[in-house]
């Protein structure tokens, strides 16, 4: 039976306690952390583990991600860099990506963008409901953390499609832009495809700043009558 390859992002506590028994049981480990010291922590034992942008779709190439069988995103607290590793491990094609969910209510959307599996305990989330109050085109609210949210919004039947590109919310808004269900399918877009009426998008960023993303283009950007 051939050795499987194993990529583990996120050099904490936990993500080193997974190298250290990937080792053990001679794997091939790819490790990853933006933090020079957890790299360091780790690098006696594993020459390759790189210091390295987990978020950086082009950084990972160079890695050779995409050639391993599995990858296991092991973020704690930085809740958006988990979701965004989640999103381009899918596009890289990695057929198994696990990923810790510290908070049950992130665990169907990191399912939707990509987890096959996620390990996570049991918290109660309360915010959802009161944050959909009021906010009609908001399906669904994960409060991620004190600071971070995904949220997804179904765009109104009136808007103008514009390119991602174009519409720039990373630096306009301070969000972005995951995920878009378009009939009854899923997708990762790129700068080149386009925001059309009635799809569903999945947003991250701060409440505040997506609150300002979701009143811009689902409320002016309507076409002219």
């Amino acid at each position: 039976m051939a050795k499987k390859s194993f990529a583990v992002i996120g050099l904490g506590q936990f993500g080193r306690a997974i190298v250290e028994e990937l080792l053990d049981n001679g794997m091939d480990v790819i490790a990853i952390d933006n933090n020079p010291e957890a790299i360091n922590k780790i690098s006696k034992k594993l020459p390759t583990a790189f210091v390295a942008d987990s978020t950086d779709e082009d950084a990972l190439k160079e890695l050779g991600i995409k050639d391993v069988d599995a990858a296991i995103v092991a973020y704690g607290d930085n809740k958006e860099a988990s979701i965004l590793t989640t999103v381009i491990l899918r596009e890289l094609g990695i057929e198994q990506i696990i990923v810790r969910v510290d908070d049950d209510y992130y665990l169907p959307i990191i399912k939707k963008l990509g987890a096959t599996d996620v390990i996570t305990p049991q918290k109660a989330a309360g915010q959802a409901l009161a944050n959909r109050l009021g906010n009609e085109d908001y399906k669904d609210f994960y409060r991620l953390d004190a600071k971070y949210s995904i949220i997804s919004i179904i765009i109104n039947p009136g808007f103008i499609p514009v390119t991602l590109r174009e519409l720039n919310s990373k630096d306009v808004y301070g969000v972005s832009i995951v995920l878009i269900i378009r009939n009854n399918k899923s997708f990762v877009p790129g700068g080149n495809d386009s925001l059309l009426p009635d799809d569903t998008i999945f947003v991250v960023g701060t409440t505040r700043d997506i609150k300002a993303f979701r009143e811009d283009v689902n409320g002016r950007k309507k076409v002219k009558k």
